[in-house]
């Protein structure tokens, strides 16, 4: 998709306005998931298909040593992802309300193949799928499903754990799927996205371009985010 699309650059030049898009409370959750969500991750696929791509070139001995350190780091590990999901929940699902405009952006996948952006909230339609279908649902079900797996003093029936580790198994390949997406978005994908969650600042013409509504709203006072003074950058294509 890089191949054929490209990043989505800006198609105004910047004006050096900054816009407060998160917060340190804000980027903190963010980082906190983000960072617990990718060592869950790598260490999962280890202990699920290391024995058939790893352990041949590795050793056994080698690999033992690996699914050894795996295990515990993922043991270690799920507790912080829990609580980085709750406090994330708890602290963005003011602004993930799905509204009628919302689902016309989805209607249009956002103007990304017309090249019309579809206005949009502080999130637009497919960053609140994520934040629902992703963060909440495949989330609570890894982290349900993760508890009774880790906890088999609980007397659970052989067939419950059997059922809990293919649907976990199941929930983290669709959320590390959906992952891929969200991270290739706010990275390379998007030009200013990767700004927005390292520093917590976009350009005012970044916001006015991919979310206008909520744009129009901080300058009109109705959010608590504010516009500050930035360093003026040069417009796509300027030396």
């Amino acid at each position: 998709f890089y191949l054929i699309k490209g990043t989505i650059r800006l198609k105004g030049a910047p004006t050096g306005r900054l816009i407060e898009r998160f917060n340190a409370v804000e980027r903190a959750a963010h980082w906190t998931m983000a960072i617990s969500f990718v060592t869950l991750a790598l260490t999962g696929i280890i202990m699920v298909f290391g024995k058939y791509i790893i352990l041949p070139w590795l050793g056994y001995t080698g690999f033992s040593w690996l699914t050894i350190v795996s295990k515990n780091l993922h043991n270690f590990v799920w507790p912080l992802f829990i609580f980085s999901i709750v406090v994330g929940f708890l602290i963005f699902v003011k602004d993930n309300f799905l509204h009628s405009i919302d689902w016309k952006w989805l209607s249009k996948m956002g103007g990304m193949y017309s090249g019309e952006e579809v206005p949009s909230g502080r999130f637009n339609g497919l960053e609140k799928l994520w934040f629902w279908g992703g963060v909440t649902v495949l989330g609570i079900t890894m982290a349900v499903t993760g508890i009774i797996l880790d906890f088999p003093n609980w007397d659970q029936l052989r067939q419950s754990m059997q059922l809990a580790n293919v649907v976990h198994l199941i929930a983290a390949m669709l959320f590390i799927a959906a992952a891929f997406g969200h991270i290739y978005m706010g990275t390379i994908g998007m030009e200013g996205a990767y700004r927005a969650m390292r520093d917590g600042y976009v350009d005012e013409e970044w916001a006015r371009e991919h979310h206008v509504i909520w744009y129009d709203e901080v300058k009109q006072g109705k959010r608590p985010e504010k516009i500050v003074a930035g360093q003026a950058q040069p417009a796509p294509g300027d030396d």
